[in-house]
Parts: C-alpha cells; structure tokens; sequence
C-alpha cells in the first residue's frame, strides 16, 4: 500500500511538472518576414519620457503610401515618423523637438522588435491590396545598450538593445527593482560659498534652499519620486558641481526624467523683474508655457519683459555662439588646461546641457581633473532641465515676493508638475 502511494505522488509530480512547463512556457512569436534592405540608424536617444532616433534607408522602389514605426510582440503597434525622400533615400527621424518622439512610459510589459514599416501601393492592379514590407533597424551607433527607467507611476525598466534574432532594435520592457531612480531633481541654486546674487541685504542663497524643499514636499505629496542635488551646508563649504556626486551629475546617477534648478535674478538695473524660465532650445515648449503661466499665476510674479535669448513670453534659451565659445576657453591655455570640444548645439547653462548628455552638448569630460568630472557627458539618456530664476533680488517688489511668497511659489511649479508630467 505504502509503494502504491508513493508511486501515485511521484506520477501526480511528474504529470503537474509537466501542466506548469507547458502552461508557463512563453508562447513562440511568429517571426516577422523582413526585407535584405536595412535601416541605418546613426543616432538614437532618450530625452525625458520620449525616444527620439535618425535614420536613413535606401529604397529599391519608391512608390510608398506610409512609413510608420512598428513594436511588434506577436501583434503590432504602428507609431508615426517624420521622413523626407532625395532619390531614393529615406531620411526620418521621430520627431523634430527633442523632448518628443515614442512615448516611452505607456508601453506594456512585453518583448518587442522594432521594425520601419513601409506600404506600397499596387500601380498595377487597383483591385489588389497594398503591399507591406518590414525592415529591420540596423544600430550603427556607439550605443550597443540602454536602459531607460519610466517615471515612477509606470515604475517600468526598458532595456534597448538589438542582440536578437533578426536583428534589428529591440525594447525588453519590464517592472523596475533599481529603488534608486527618480521622476525629478531638485536643484537648489548656489549654496555654501556662492552667495548668488546679493541686494536689498538679501542673499541669493537665503532663499533657494528653503524654496526647493517646498517644492520637493509638494512633489512627494503628489506620488513623484524626487532628489535634491545638495543639501543645505555652511557658508564655508564649497559645493561641487561635478564629480560623482556634483549638482551636475545627481540628476543623471538617479536617471531623474526632469530637472528644475531654482533661482533668483539680478540686474545692475532695479526696475528690471519678473520670471524667466530657461529652458533647452528645440524643444516642444508647452510644459514651460505651464510653467510660467502656472508660477505667475500663483504667486503674483509677472513676466520678464527681457528680450536677450528670449523664445517666447517668459521663456528664455541660449546655446553657445563661435563667440561665447571663444569666450569659455579663454585663459584655459594659461592654467594648463585642455580645451573641451564645445559645439554651437552645447547648451550655454551647466545645469541644462550636462544633465540632457548628448541631447544638449554636454561637454565636461575627464581632461581637466581641477574642474571636475561628468561622467555622463556622453550619455544618450537625458533629463529634460529648466533654470527657474524666479523673480529679481534686485528689484524690490520682486524681492518682496521672494520673501513673502514661498509658499505661492512652490504651489506654482508644482502645479504646472502636476498638470504635464
């Protein structure tokens, strides 16, 4: 009777071994058909929440109707591009603003290949149905692999890559474990030694710290996971921008989607006020639009009627000219430093161009050890960075609300949060 038993548990193991390999076995994608001609991918990145990529193709025949974008993981999920044709080459990217593309954060946990999908019509016979083709994406960049965290509503981890069977590029989307990522960092302006700017008998430094942790609470409160990029120290200490835990560089260690650095403006003239919001150049500007209409709004601030570098009603951008480069390197000879490869795409602002990589022109490598290091200089990963300089220390009805509105001004910014991101 004992044997007998025994032999019954030991077939009911084998027979439920079975049922789960079967049952839990991931079920075989039916593989694409893809054509011998390949898509060049020469760039490719992520920026904030979105993917962006260039990419040429050459056509054999060039009587297309639609090219799109497809994810496919056993069924397809067609996303738009932007393309011209000279020839027969196809040049496309996903978007002409940085900060747009495929939306990342809203893709389902799933493996998926990338393929450009392109539908000819049939010339020939008006009764057929179109024909279409897939093609594989060819990754001919320096980056072999990425791994893009979403914000943390999504909480998703997405490694791109193209080590597969095609192969072409391909997302392994999956729940993120890493618990040191972030949606956005905080940057509280100046600090420590660096006053900022200084009037009236009030400081720079006196307000930022007190107003970015305002800030930082609302955020929290509203379910963003967020970091500062320094905490409050003595007038003594000098704080770092670079390096490994440099103002610069935190935001990118913690793979933060957005940056605000906090500010206060100065001018040699007291009637000049108002908020100006600096932002990236070639972006879709709708959340810095939020920003400033949502900041005024809340905190009796108006808008800068300043008109250098400015994009659009208290919007400002500046990228660097011949000039400004010119300008950055001098003296660099002198000190015995080397000269940083600078392009006119390099955002002006350290806070915005060394936390967007290569999105921005970031540009401090490891050549000068004084300056520090930004090991992320060349990260196709990106933070979407604003410079808030809200309001004039010296102008006195700024100065004013600067005191007295800290409050209203944190309300401001995370609201415009809250309604964009």
């Amino acid at each position: 009777m004992k044997k007998f038993l025994i032999t019954i548990i030991i077939i009911l193991l084998i027979g439920f071994t079975i049922f789960y390999f079967f049952a839990m076995k991931e079920k075989e994608i039916p593989k694409v058909q893809t054509e011998e001609e390949t898509v060049k991918m020469t760039k490719y990145y992520t920026y904030s929440t979105y993917l962006n990529m260039e990419a040429t193709l050459e056509l054999k025949e060039i009587n297309f109707k639609d090219i799109k974008l497809t994810l496919y993981n056993g069924e397809y999920k067609d996303y738009e591009l932007n393309y011209e044709l000279n020839g027969s080459t196809l040049k496309f990217n996903l978007a002409e603003e940085l900060n747009r593309g495929l939306y990342l954060d809203d893709i389902e946990r799933s493996k998926y290949y990338l393929f450009v999908k392109i539908t000819y019509e049939n010339y020939e016979d008006e009764t057929a149905e179109d024909e279409i083709k897939y093609y594989r994406i060819d990754n001919q960049t320096e980056y072999d692999k990425t791994t893009y965290y979403t914000m943390s509503k999504y909480n998703n981890e997405i490694i791109i890559s193209s080590e597969n069977e095609y192969p072409t590029l391909m997302f392994e989307v999956k729940e993120n474990k890493n618990e040191e990522v972030v949606d956005i960092a905080i940057d509280p302006g100046h600090g420590g030694m660096d006053g900022g700017a200084e009037a009236f008998g009030s400081c720079e430094r006196d307000f930022t710290y007190n107003l970015a942790t305002k800030v930082g609470e609302k955020l929290q409160q509203a379910g963003y996971k967020i970091v500062y990029t320094r905490q409050e120290v003595s007038k003594n200490e000098l704080i770092e921008e670079y390096n490994e835990n440099g103002r610069a560089v935190i935001p990118s260690k913690k793979h933060a989607k957005y940056v605000l650095s906090i500010h206060f403006n100065s001018s040699d003239a007291n009637y000049v006020k108002g908020l100006e919001v600096y932002s990236p150049i070639g972006i879709n500007y709708d959340f810095a639009k939020s920003l400033v209409e949502n900041i005024t709004k809340e905190s009796g601030l108006t808008i800068s009627t300043r008109q250098t570098y400015k994009l659009e009603d208290g919007i400002y951008g500046h990228n660097f000219t011949e000039s400004d480069i010119e300008n950055s390197l001098k003296g660099y000879e002198e000190k015995g430093y080397k000269p940083y490869d600078i392009k006119t795409y390099s955002n002006y602002y350290y806070m915005i161009r060394e936390t967007g990589g290569i999105v921005t022109g970031a540009y401090v490598s490891d050549l000068n050890e004084k300056v520090g290091y930004n090991p992320y200089y060349n990260s196709n990963t990106g933070a979407e960075s604003y410079i808030l300089e809200l309001g004039y220390i010296t102008n006195e009805n700024d100065l004013e609300i600067i005191k007295n509105n800290q409050e209203q001004l944190a309300t401001g910014i995370a609201n415009a949060i809250s309604k964009n991101l």
